[in-house]
């Protein structure tokens, strides 16, 4: 898993590296927006409103979190800025708003990504009890959860199919990272035998999510 992670740090470096591109009309492939799915690793705010009530997650709603850089926190796992804040600005383009808190337009991007999220339905841990007792997921926000909130969103931002692709075609789609809490989790009441063969589910769950 962490190599994966790694290869994945590496294809965006580039994106990091780059130069925005500039506002002159020859400039199509710039993108215009961004759109993201993820858990913490990515996550700018989500994660407060969807576990509000959960206190194993409000550490990210008190200092530290947020003090380095927003001067207070935002929802993010993190004192400062995440990766994908990173990207934004880079590409000339405003941070990514967490679809559950933002109140304007999604227009130049959304931020679907939940801390904790799994990448595998949470019916798949319920049913081989896991975490197991009266930690069951409270809530469900795995990668499939968040399509659905996509999809909820495309009607928003363009109508006709032709209009929907001339719009995304000019946005940037960041999938991941999961599968870090679908082991986490499932660590808590299986071996690492069993953990390994749910591996093939997830890289099929995200795979599929990407096509």
């Amino acid at each position: 898993m962490h190599k994966l992670l790694c290869a994945a740090l590496l294809l965006l470096l580039p994106l990091l590296w780059s130069k925005p591109a500039t506002s002159s009309p020859s400039s199509g492939h710039r993108y215009k927006s961004i759109f993201s799915f993820g858990d913490s690793f990515a996550d700018t705010g989500n994660n407060p409103v969807v576990f509000g009530w959960y206190s194993v997650f409000d550490h990210v709603t008190r200092p530290p979190y947020g003090t380095t850089f927003f001067g207070r926190p935002t929802g993010r796992n993190g004192d400062g800025r995440l990766i994908i804040d990173f990207i934004a600005e880079n590409l000339g383009l405003p941070y990514v708003p967490p679809t559950l808190v933002h109140n304007g337009s999604f227009r130049r991007g959304a931020n679907f990504a939940v801390g904790a999220a799994t990448a595998l339905d949470t019916g798949f841990f319920h049913e081989r009890d896991i975490p197991g007792g009266s930690s069951k997921f409270p809530l469900n926000t795995s990668l499939g959860v968040q399509l659905e909130w996509f999809e909820s969103m495309k009607p928003t931002l363009c109508r006709t199919p032709r209009e929907c692709k001339n719009f995304f075609g000019r946005s940037l789609f960041l999938v991941g990272e999961f599968g870090v809490n679908d082991y986490h989790f499932s660590f808590q009441r299986k071996t690492v035998q069993e953990v390994r063969s749910f591996i093939p589910d997830v890289v099929a769950t995200i795979s599929m999510a990407i096509e």
